[in-house]
């Protein structure tokens, strides 16, 4: 019976918000505040040629089962391709490797010449010495708006020590936490 009251509250409290969200230019500035990690997503292409590109927008989802998300903006180029694999990988960053994060999101097509890497379990593209690597297969796909959502399901994982990559206030750094 609690349970229903509650949900009829919220239906209430809802429906005086007003017509129109924040503006986007808004959001944007007040997300620069959220300090977040900062990833490499990788996988092999239809062709087996590694691509990949760095990622802030990433968090864990499940326990059980493992599931991580991340999500992808509709414009990127080669957004089909992380729709229509069988797989990929999540390398959490560390603070050691800002370079190898913007190599990874300029426009610079092969992101991975003079990069460690290697292939790991499930063949997708691993980077060395990064603080993690999660290989994962896909689990769910979502329409995020201007964005589009990838939960995947971890299969594989492997942690080193260090420091982390950040991203705060529009600025890629390191976390000394």
């Amino acid at each position: 019976m609690l349970r229903w009251h509650r949900i009829e509250v919220l239906m209430t409290q809802t429906s005086q918000f007003p017509d129109q969200p924040v503006p986007s230019a808004d959001l944007r500035s007040v997300m620069g505040f959220y300090l977040t990690g900062v990833t490499i997503v990788t996988l092999a292409g239809p062709d087996k040629k590694p691509y990949g590109l760095t990622v802030t927008s990433f968090n864990s989802v499940s326990l059980s089962p493992p599931l991580i998300l991340w999500s992808l903006d509709n414009r990127n180029d080669k957004l089909s391709l992380f729709q229509n694999t069988q797989g990929f990988a999540v390398n959490i960053m560390a603070a050691d490797q800002l370079a190898l994060c913007k190599k990874f999101a300029a426009a610079d097509n092969d992101r991975f010449l003079n990069c460690d890497w290697r292939l790991g379990a499930f063949g997708q593209p691993i980077l060395e010495n990064a603080l993690a690597n999660l290989e994962c297969r896909p689990w769910a796909e979502y329409d995020g708006g201007d964005h589009t959502i990838f939960v995947g399901e971890v299969m594989s994982i492997k942690q080193n020590e260090g420091k982390a990559a950040a991203f705060f206030n529009g600025k890629l750094g390191r976390h000394e936490g």
